[in-house]
């Protein structure tokens, strides 16, 4: 099965995080058996932390390396039936890994992270690293 690796591994990455950063490394000596959710993205570049090496070093990554797992009008869909059993306010907070959860069981994949607390509410398929 291949691994969906969820934004915390790339924030921990930055941070040289020994776990995070085997996973990197692994997906550069195996590319194209890891992905990313598009909505990665707009959660990294919205962090007012991501300089502009990690935006190079990250472009990098996913142009050579780590495949792009888009999220759809049917993953959507998918995360928006997960969340309808929560609290508005649960529902606000864990959209993002409701959205990540249904991109990645929608390709097949393990999720990657170290937020498996939230990201287990939705997926059975979370593996922590």
């Amino acid at each position: 099965m291949t691994e969906l690796y969820d934004t915390c591994v790339f924030i921990d990455y930055w941070k040289g995080d020994v776990s995070a950063v085997s996973l990197i490394v692994a997906a550069m000596t195996n590319p194209g058996s890891r992905y990313y959710s598009t909505l990665s993205v707009t959660e990294l570049w919205q962090s007012t932390k991501l300089g502009r090496r990690e935006e190079i070093e990250f472009t990098a990554l996913i142009q050579y390396f780590i495949k792009e797992c888009p999220l759809g009008t049917i993953e959507a869909m998918k995360a928006g039936q997960m969340l309808r059993t929560l609290s508005r306010s649960m529902r606000k907070n864990l959209t993002a890994d409701a959205l990540i959860a249904a991109t990645a069981d929608s390709g097949g994949h393990i999720i990657r992270t170290r937020n498996v607390k939230d990201l287990t509410k939705f997926s059975s398929n979370v593996q922590p690293y």
